[in-house]
């Protein structure tokens, strides 16, 4: 079955690296033209760009998202590139500071949920005035966890966020989508859980790696956000998918 993908148009931010690359990488594969967002890496853009820029169609804005006079820019940028935006997927996020601290939550809230609202105020009315569109935005299963930090408030509201404008998009033929991860293994995730004891974590706490070689990572969730924006999904918005090989049932 045909995706319905080729000839789009897409912005992935935080692109260079982790699930958003790896969702770049994929698109190109289907035809997709990808702007990929950054905000301060410079020479992890510049790698990014040197791996893909012969898979197809591909270029590179930078800017930080979660200010909306940068997300102006960025979206302007692309859609000066690209003609238009047929797919958002907002992918750029951090992890959970070490000091929970009012600065701190303030900048996971800019980064996480601030973003949302100016990708989707800014993308919004593209996809409104084409009456297509797809969006897709990144969560983590830490949103359906019980927890006060300012990283699990951020996912739980960026799956809020995704709904509310699911509902409103709908009649435009648009499609609101989020994906919640579990513990996938990409960059953000080394302070945490070192190379060498992945396989070990995996194996005692990832239902579907019990007997299973190797440990997830980014292409897991990449393949779902494949499928969400493609016409296979053409029927499904406003809905939170996990991506965790079981590790939310088996707490």
């Amino acid at each position: 079955m045909e995706l319905g993908l080729k000839g789009k148009k897409a912005l992935i931010t935080g692109g260079t690296s982790g699930f958003g690359k790896e969702t770049a990488r994929l698109f190109l594969e289907e035809g997709v033209s990808v702007a990929i967002n950054y905000a301060q890496n410079d020479g992890r853009a510049r790698d990014a760009y040197e791996e893909l820029k012969d898979k197809g169609k591909v270029i590179v804005v930078k800017g930080d998202v979660g200010d909306y006079k940068e997300a102006e820019k960025v979206v302007d940028e692309v859609i000066n590139k690209f003609g238009t935006i047929d797919i958002l997927v907002h992918s750029a996020g951090i992890a959970q500071p070490k000091e929970d601290t009012p600065e701190n939550w303030d900048k996971v809230m800019k980064v996480h949920l601030y973003s949302c609202y100016n990708l989707g105020k800014l993308v919004s009315p593209v996809m409104m005035n084409q009456k297509t569109g797809k969006i897709i935005i990144i969560s983590s299963f830490a949103a359906h966890m019980t927890d006060i930090s300012a990283y699990s408030v951020a996912m739980a509201g960026k799956i809020c966020y995704a709904k509310g404008l699911a509902k409103k998009l709908a009649p435009y033929n648009i499609n609101v989508n989020t994906v919640s991860p579990g513990n996938i293994f990409t960059p953000m995730l080394d302070p945490f859980i070192p190379v060498e004891k992945r396989r070990e974590f995996s194996e005692q706490n990832i239902p579907l790696y019990k007997g299973r070689e190797g440990y997830p990572e980014a292409i897991e969730v990449a393949k779902v956000v494949l499928f969400l924006a493609s016409d296979m999904a053409r029927h499904i918005t406003g809905e939170d998918i996990k991506v965790d090989g079981g590790q939310f049932i088996h707490y």
